[in-house]
Order: structure tokens, then C-alpha cells, then sequence
């Protein structure tokens, strides 16, 4: 594959030139491309906010990353160079040559795929497509410990629209099962009408980082809306648009890393969605509430692929967390986040909180067991709380 040979290529001459230099110019010129690296993670974040095309964004920090890369290569290899030339004895640089070239090959390998990930993740159609498929980013991304993966996650998010993490590496798998199509059946009129009223637009003023947050919410108890952290994070004031009208509320539980959220509004005159008993199965049918794209309400039918523990980062791209999640086969998009997920008897089997990355119909939605373990009795909830951080851009 044209991807994996050119890696091989990359880290051939990486190899190469660290058999040249010697391990000491192996090890500084790493050393500066880490202190460059660093520099750009702190001072790259705030100047590609800025920058609201996609494309921008992934140009500016290709350009940087090359920027950064030459600059600490050089400055560590100069060094480098010099003390290799001390050594007198053949014997003594042909064992700093090994250490050098196998040093600035791992070093290249760990370079490459930091930067392929966030890529792989934000790219469009048919290049991050060819990313994901490496076989040598795959074998090298499951090799990485998840606190290696912090720094590839938080650029990723940087560079999204969303400005949220990926919910799993690009190279990963979450080992969903190929299911039949969604049935249209399964979103009856009766079943919709019924729980429409429940379901609301959660809007969110984050003045902080000048930002109004949107995304979709339910009621689960009388005067309680259920919604994903990250609809939330980092507002002072939240409303709700419900078919009865705009109603105030405030965050009274708030989750970064399971990414739930819990918004209590006084007198909110709407009736409850009940929790489901039981879970779902691969291949069973449901339906997906919410106002997708910030638009106008719609009820999209969807189908299990499975039920699995799902690694990856929290919303932002601090911590790894594991969820207890449902895959699900469906058209997923940005503004679904928050809205529930029904049985075809109406009842709420679990809360959508994102959508794969490779844009293979697969969405995730926090079971009913994970929401509750974290949030405890939600009637119980009566003080307002922070909402932490902006997150990504």
C-alpha cells in the first residue's frame, strides 16, 4: 500500500541518518523536536481556533509540525555531530551508530503516527480513509499506551468541527457487528408524537471562549433533562426550547468524563420519558431523538450492531475513560449528541453521545447502566455545579 511504503520509506532513512550521527545526535535531535513539539501543542491550539475552514486548520499544522521537526533536528543534531566525531575508536562509533540508527527509527515511528492520527481522524472522504487503512498505523497505534495517545487526541480535536476528541483512535476498531439496514417501520407516528414533547433543544452562552453550544436533550424526571457534557462545557447560562417555550435551567451534575450531563428547570410543565428495563440486543431496532445539525426535530430510526466497553479519551482528551456503550447502525450526526434512544415501545435504552469518525453509520450511545451508575438518584440533584472548560476549538 502507497501509505505503508512511504512510512517504511520514513523511517528507512530515519534509520539511516541515525546510523550517520550516532546515538548522542539521535537523542538531542529528539530532544529538540520534543521541546519544539511542545512549544507548538501550547501555542498551536489558540491560533487554529481561529481559523474556522477545516482545511486551514490541517494546512497550519502540517506546515508547523514540518516548522518544528527541521528546526529541533537540527539544533540537537549539530550538537550531536560534534561529540560523534570525538569518539576515536572505530569500535565505539560503530556502537553509537547502532544506537542511533535503531533510536531515530523508533523516534520516526512515533513521530509518523502523531501526526497521521489527529489527520486521520479530521481529514475528509477518501484521505483519511487511506490513513485508517494502514496496516503499519494500526500496528503502531495498538502499541501505543493510552497516555501516549493524549497529545495525538487533543490536536485531533483541535482540528475537528466539532472540536471534541475521537471517541476511539482512527486505526482502531470497536469491534461492531454488521447488522441489517434501520427499519423506517420502527419510527410509528403514535410512538414519536408521544415522546416529541420530551425530547428539547439544549442551547448553551459560553462567554468565556464566545461560543452558544447546541445539541439535543430528553426529560427523564419531572423538572430534569438529560444531556452530554459536552453541550454544556464551559457555559454560564443554559436554556432549553421545548414545545411549550424557552425555558432557563442550570447544570446540576456534570460529567466530563463519562460526558453526561444533567440540566434542572424550574416548573418545566413537560412529562418524562421512562427508563427501559432490560438491555438491547445486536440486530434489535430503536429510535433516535433529536435535532441533528442544530435543525429542526427528527426521529431517526436505527438498529444494534452491539454492546461493548469502549476506550478513549474524555471530552477533553485528558484522561482515557472506558464507557459502557451501545454501537449502533445509523445516520449519527453533529447535534444528536444528548438526545435519547428508544425502544420501539418508547422507553429510553441509553443517550447518544458522538459518531465514528470513518463515517461507516456507526454511532455510540451511553447505556441506561453507565448514565445512572454516574449520576445516582437524578431527582436527588438540586445545586448548581460548574461546567468546567470550553472544549477543543
Amino acid at each position: 500500500m502507497l501509505i505503508d511504503a512511504f512510512i517504511l520509506i520514513i523511517v528507512l532513512a530515519a534509520c539511516v541518518s541515525g546510523w550517520r550521527r550516532g546515538a548522542f545526535s539521535a537523542v538531542l535531535s529528539a530532544l529538540g523536536i520534543v521541546a519544539g513539539l511542545t512549544l507548538a501543542v501550547v501555542g498551536l491550539p489558540p491560533l487554529l481556533e481561529r481559523a474556522d475552514a477545516q482545511w486551514v486548520r490541517v494546512a497550519g499544522l502540517i506546515v508547523v509540525v514540518v516548522l518544528v521537526v527541521c528546526l529541533g533536528s537540527f539544533a540537537g543534531s549539530t550538537v550531536g555531530d560534534w561529540v560523534h566525531d570525538r569518539f576515536r575508536r572505530k569500535a565505539a562509533q560503530r556502537l553509537d551508530s547502532l544506537f542511533g540508527a535503531l533510536f531515530q527509527g523508533v523516534v520516526a515511528v512515533a513521530l509518523v503516527w502523531c501526526v497521521c492520527m489527529p489527520l486521520a481522524a479530521s481529514l475528509p472522504g477518501a484521505w483519511a480513509k487511506q490513513l485508517q487503512s494502514s496496516r503499519v498505523l494500526t500496528q503502531i497505534d495498538a502499541a501505543m499506551p493510552a497516555a501516549g495517545k493524549q497529545l495525538p487526541s487533543q490536536v485531533a480535536a483541535v482540528l475537528a468541527d466539532s472540536g471534541l476528541p475521537p471517541l476511539i483512535s482512527p486505526f482502531a476498531s470497536d469491534g461492531h457487528t454488521e447488522v441489517d439496514a434501520p427499519d423506517p417501520s420502527v419510527a410509528r407516528p403514535e410512538l414519536v408524537d408521544a415522546a416529541r414533547a420530551s425530547v428539547v433543544h439544549v442551547m448553551g452562552d459560553a462567554e468565556s471562549c464566545s461560543r452558544r453550544l447546541m445539541g439535543s436533550g430528553f426529560v427523564i424526571e419531572d423538572g430534569y433533562v438529560l444531556t452530554n457534557a459536552h453541550v454544556v462545557a464551559g457555559t454560564e447560562t443554559v436554556s432549553l426550547d421545548t414545545v411549550l417555550g424557552v425555558k432557563k435551567a442550570k447544570v446540576v451534575f456534570y460529567d466530563s468524563e463519562a460526558d453526561i450531563a444533567v440540566l434542572h428547570a424550574e416548573a418545566l410543565g413537560i412529562a418524562p420519558l421512562r427508563w427501559a428495563e432490560g438491555t438491547l440486543r445486536t440486530g434489535d431496532s430503536a429510535l433516535v431523538m433529536g435535532f441533528p445539525e442544530s435543525g429542526p426535530f427528527e426521529a431517526m430510526p436505527v438498529r444494534v450492531r452491539n454492546q461493548v466497553s469502549l476506550s478513549g479519551p474524555d471530552i477533553y482528551a485528558k484522561r482515557h475513560v472506558q464507557r459502557q456503550v451501545y454501537t449502533i447502525r445509523g445516520n449519527i450526526r453533529q447535534g444528536n449528541s444528548g438526545g435519547p434512544m428508544l425502544t420501539p415501545s418508547g422507553a429510553v435504552a441509553g443517550m447518544v453521545f458522538g459518531a465514528s469518525v470513518d463515517a461507516t453509520e456507526t454511532g455510540y450511545v451511553l447505556t441506561t447502566q453507565q448514565i445512572l451508575e454516574r449520576t445516582g438518584e437524578i431527582a436527588d440533584l438540586r445545586e448548581q455545579v460548574g461546567t468546567g472548560a470550553c472544549v477543543g476549538r
